[in-house]
C-alpha cells in the first residue's frame, strides 16, 4: 500500500515537474520572439524539427523580424498534457503585436504545439 501511494506521488510529482519545464520552454518562447532573437528561437526546437521540418518555421520568424520595427508576443491560457515521459501537448492563445509605420498591430490565436524530451531537455516538436 505504501508503496503504490509513494509511485503515485512519484508520478504526479514529476508530472508537475514536466509542466513546469515546458511552460518555461513556452515562456522562453515568448521571450525569443520579443527579442527578435532567431538564435535563441531556434535553440527551443527540436533538432531534427529545426533541421527537417521546422525550416520553414525558422525562415517566417525570421521574416517577421526584419519587417517588423518591435515585436512583442505573449502567450495565456495554457492547457498542458504531459502524454509520456518523452511527449507533451499544450493548447495556448498567444498575443502577438508588431509595430510597422509606427502602428501596433496585434494577432490573438489559438495554437496547439508538440513536445519531445531529448536529454532530460524538454523542446518544441512540431505546431508552429
Amino acid at each position: 500500500m505504501r508503496l503504490c501511494l509513494f509511485l503515485c506521488l512519484a508520478l504526479l510529482s514529476c508530472s508537475d515537474t514536466d509542466k513546469f519545464e515546458v511552460a518555461e520552454l513556452l515562456d522562453a518562447r515568448d521571450q525569443s520572439i520579443s527579442a527578435q532573437d532567431i538564435t535563441a528561437y531556434s535553440q527551443l526546437l527540436l533538432e531534427s524539427y529545426r533541421t527537417d521540418g521546422g525550416g520553414d518555421v525558422l525562415q517566417q520568424m525570421q521574416s517577421i523580424f526584419l519587417r517588423f520595427d518591435e515585436v512583442n508576443m505573449r502567450s495565456r491560457d495554457r492547457e498542458i498534457r504531459i502524454l509520456s515521459d518523452t511527449e507533451a501537448m499544450c493548447e495556448q492563445t498567444y498575443v502577438l503585436k508588431v509595430l510597422a509605420d509606427g502602428d501596433w498591430r496585434e494577432i490573438v490565436q489559438r495554437e496547439q504545439l508538440s513536445f519531445s524530451r531529448v536529454n532530460d531537455v524538454w523542446k518544441i516538436s512540431g505546431g508552429l
